[in-house]
């Protein structure tokens, strides 16, 4: 009876996902940028949200062509003279705002069916997954800004749905000394594609869900098991935090770095305390420390200058080639406070000195992508006056992904994490090694509609994932 159910109930899912496959066939949603320089989504990605090499430079720019005037089909409105320049500092510098409110809306339909019946349910949607509305442009040739809200609902291995709702925003002043684009300053919420290997970013790949090595955080002391009241660990993980960064690029380099607070609570391993929160909001002032680097031998240069002269808006039809050989690095060195509540009350505070160091490769030949990444890590005092062991830690990846046609993209991924954790813990499991597959194949229905099918299978750890092993993801995502 529950073999027959679970088939009824996956000829349900693939029906409801055909019947909005065929809705979606009719859709003609083009995104902001689309909008305002009339070009399709293929100009600036492979295929959305991943960019290809024009859209790195748009974006490394502050969202700004080479020659970008020439390009704009809607013209902004000026905010000052450009006379105003020569008269300063008696006289404020001119800038402009978008003519129109600089507005995308993506939306993300999930659904998930159980390949081996671990789960209670042997089919769950979340419909939808995500729905994110995000305001970005330039604002004359010195400011850039970015901002976002999003809606988010994910279902952890089945046993139960939480939702909520972030925001976060930032601002970019370009070029503030030297050559142009060496030295841009950010404030806000940065590190949204920096906290990260470049090669390997959560906000740039192909798959239904973000790396491995981005996403894990500390395992937690079960307090049930433990003998304690309370237990606040650290909390890191790879994501967007509050500070203020510094970031360059040119021909063949990129860098970005700068001072964040890490003591945010991340989804993944702990809930904020409310629905809605700001992402990388904490308690301290910025103190940790990051910085990414990556440098490209061949291809088109990052900062997008070989357009100068060119058509950027012309649609190559070959438009995700980009023949190079690409390496990143990444580290972030900071401090998270350990608070333990024992079973008398009594509360002992401590400091959890934490370094990642990563490095990551990838190489692009015709319609073939490789790249491979590892991530060594390191905290002295993660478990406080529980334990004095400190956790070392080494997370990895390799992936590669094909194009087959303009529209149909192939993709695997291998990924694992090993953990060296303390065995004299009482509440925390000591084995906590994972490891994933991941194959599955992305179709552009339209510029801006796509199709991703995915397995996931764990080779190690599943019980660590709530006792996934075998799992089929189907989404629908769509941006306008």
């Amino acid at each position: 009876m529950k073999t027959l159910t679970r088939w009824i109930g996956m000829g349900t899912f693939f029906t409801i996902m055909l019947l909005m496959l065929i809705l979606a066939s009719r859709g003609q949603a083009v995104p902001y940028f689309s909008r305002k320089y009339r070009t399709s989504c293929v100009t600036c990605h492979e295929a959305f949200p991943k960019r290809n090499a024009v859209g790195e430079g748009f974006r490394m720019r502050g969202f700004r062509f080479v020659d970008d005037e020439s390009y704009r089909k809607e013209e902004p409105v000026e905010m000052g003279d450009e006379a105003y320049k020569r008269l300063w500092p008696n006289a404020i510098w001119p800038s402009s705002i978008p003519a129109q409110i600089p507005l995308s809306l993506i939306g993300r339909f999930l659904g998930e069916v159980d390949l081996d019946g671990s789960r209670d349910e042997s089919v769950m949607f979340l419909l939808p997954e995500e729905m994110e509305l995000v305001a970005a442009d330039a604002m004359g040739d010195m400011l850039s800004f970015y901002g976002d809200v999003i809606y988010i609902s994910k279902d952890f291995g089945g046993s139960e749905t939480e939702s909520w709702i972030t925001a976060k925003a930032w601002l970019q002043f370009q070029s503030l000394l030297g050559p142009e684009n060496l030295l841009n300053l950010r404030v806000g919420t940065v590190g949204t594609q920096g906290m990260a290997l470049f090669t390997a970013r959560d906000a740039n790949n192909f798959t239904t869900h973000f790396y491995q090595y981005t996403t894990w955080g500390m395992p937690k002391v079960k307090l049930d098991s433990s003998g304690l009241n309370d237990f606040k660990g650290n909390p890191f993980s790879l994501q967007p935090l509050a500070g203020i960064e510094l970031n360059g690029v040119g021909k063949r380099w990129m860098y970005s770095g700068g001072l964040v607070a890490s003591d945010v609570k991340n989804p993944v391993n702990e809930f904020p305390d409310s629905d809605f929160y700001v992402v990388g909001i904490g308690e301290k002032s910025p103190q940790d420390f990051f910085l990414q680097c990556a440098y490209k031998i061949g291809g088109l240069p990052l900062d997008g200058s070989a357009a100068k002269g060119e058509n950027m808006l012309a649609t190559d039809p070959q438009f995700w080639r980009d023949d190079h050989l690409m390496f990143s690095l990444f580290g972030y060195l900071g401090t998270a406070d350990i608070e333990i509540e024992d079973a008398a009350g009594e509360t002992s505070k401590s400091d959890d000195d934490f370094w990642r160091l990563g490095a990551g490769v990838q190489a692009k030949y015709k319609d073939l992508t490789v790249g491979a990444g590892y991530m060594w890590g390191r905290n002295d005092n993660p478990y406080g006056d529980l334990s004095s062991k400190s956790v070392d830690s080494g997370a990895w990846l390799a992936e590669a992904y094909y194009f087959v046609y303009p529209w149909l993209i192939p993709y695997v991924r291998y990924e694992g994490l090993d953990l060296d954790l303390p065995s004299d813990v009482a509440g925390l499991d000591d084995d906590q090694d994972r490891a994933r597959l991941i194959v599955g194949g992305k179709a552009m229905i339209r510029a801006n509609i796509a199709l991703n099918v995915e397995v996931t299978t764990y080779t190690d750890g599943a019980k660590v994932e709530e006792g996934i092993d075998n799992t089929l993801f189907v989404l629908l995502s769509i941006g306008f």
